[in-house]
């Protein structure tokens, strides 16, 4: 199934943010990010080449022959530091992983969908307390309190569309499986989820009340982009985001099933051997998922966050602050990224593929993480590798 998390459960209080009054500076206000840096580095020839080889040996496991692997960025003050490919995008064909290798991003396409919203509500399309009956009457009368901004932060309340259709008898068996296997007769989309969303006669807590991480909320938020768009989300991430920051490998992955070009395949350690693992019946389903992407795309990506490119600066500014419950306790999580207390975070896991980027805005400073192993911990060597560069000891 769609994983909300690829890090344990238990490790999550230990890096959301749980004391703004030691996260934030006194000109911040609680719930929001700091953005005073550290200042900006100086980086050498001599201290590049350091760098890279601890990343080198952090990685070298992935590097032997017949691995799956992962791509690595780093990216300081808009230079790239590092670009790298670890092990192979195909283990069967012994196809290298590059800069140009494509990879599922999993979650962290949740980062892609705020942004659509984001850019929908700076041009004034829709408000974030708009509800969910607004767009789709179809919904019981409980979506009128379920509003864009719970969507947004994972307070919404609904089910997960994937529990759903195994409930239902719709579908049997939703776990990654070799691309081989033999097809489930039925393979949703998400239209088919927002559907089975809307036939459920009650929500699992009320609006505002409890943070859940909700792959429905958001496969919902790009089915709201669609409405007030009326474009077809790939179209429209495509138009708004990907073809003006210059992402020209990047695209997302719906039931029209459109060739990705230099795709990874995804690996599971089974019965003592790596086994492709690049199917189930939910593969068409997106907005919580759903968009394939490179390292040289990332790139792009990356620098835009840097810049506050697409949308106004105080809107970036909304999308790293915490979210906050009826009773005021902070998520820690804004819209498509989770908060900590001095970065931004997410990390995506499906299939095979794992992935985690992180973005620290006061120094400028961002690490990619993609890779085709599922038993790669991307979000603990993503914070290694930071741990490379920032640290000064």
């Amino acid at each position: 199934m769609k994983l909300a998390y690829s890090l344990p459960i238990f490790f999550l209080p230990f890096v959301l943010v749980t004391s703004f009054s030691q996260a934030y500076g006194a000109d911040t206000e609680a719930g929001e990010l700091s953005f005073q840096g550290g200042g900006t580095h100086v980086f050498s020839p001599t201290f590049r080449a350091e760098k890279a080889a601890l990343v080198d040996a952090l990685f070298a496991p992935w590097s032997r022959q017949g691995m799956p692997g992962a791509a690595v960025l780093v990216v300081k003050d808009g230079q790239v530091l590092h670009r790298k490919g670890y092990g192979f995008a195909n283990i069967k064909s012994k196809t290298p992983i590059g800069p140009s290798t494509s990879f599922l991003l999993g979650s962290t396409t949740k980062s892609f969908t705020a942004l659509s919203v984001m850019m929908l509500a700076d041009s004034e399309a829709l408000n974030y307390g708009d509800s969910l009956l607004k767009f789709f009457p179809e919904f019981p009368s409980y979506a009128r309190s379920i509003t864009v901004r719970d969507l947004l932060h994972h307070t919404g309340g609904m089910a997960e569309y994937e529990d759903l259709f195994v409930c239902a008898g719709k579908v049997q068996d939703i776990r990654p499986r070799p691309i081989t296997s033999k097809p489930e007769p039925y393979e949703p989309t998400a239209r088919d989820a927002l559907d089975l969303l809307s036939q459920q006669k009650k929500l699992q807590f009320l609006p505002g009340e409890e943070f859940r991480y909700s792959n429905s909320g958001y496969m919902v938020l790009a089915q709201i982009v669609e409405k007030v768009s009326k474009q077809r989300f790939r179209d429209f991430v495509k138009k708004k985001i990907f073809e003006p920051l210059g992402m020209t490998h990047s695209l997302l992955y719906d039931e029209t099933k459109p060739i990705v070009q230099n795709r990874a395949s995804s690996y599971s350690w089974t019965n003592g051997k790596y086994e492709n693992v690049d199917y189930t019946p939910l593969n068409s389903i997106y907005g919580e998922d759903g968009i394939y992407s490179t390292l040289a795309d990332m790139v792009q990506w990356v620098k835009a966050i840097d810049e506050k490119k697409l949308v106004k600066p105080r809107t970036w500014k909304q999308a790293f602050t915490s979210g906050q419950l009826n009773n005021g306790k902070y998520t820690g999580y804004g819209l498509g990224w989770f908060v900590a207390s001095n970065y931004l975070w997410h990390d995506g896991a499906f299939l095979g593929f794992r992935a985690y980027i992180a973005h620290h805005p006061g120094d400028r400073f961002n690490v990619v993480i993609l890779t085709n192993c599922k038993e790669l911990n991307a979000p603990a060597l993503g914070a290694d590798v930071a741990s490379i560069y920032l640290n000064d000891d």
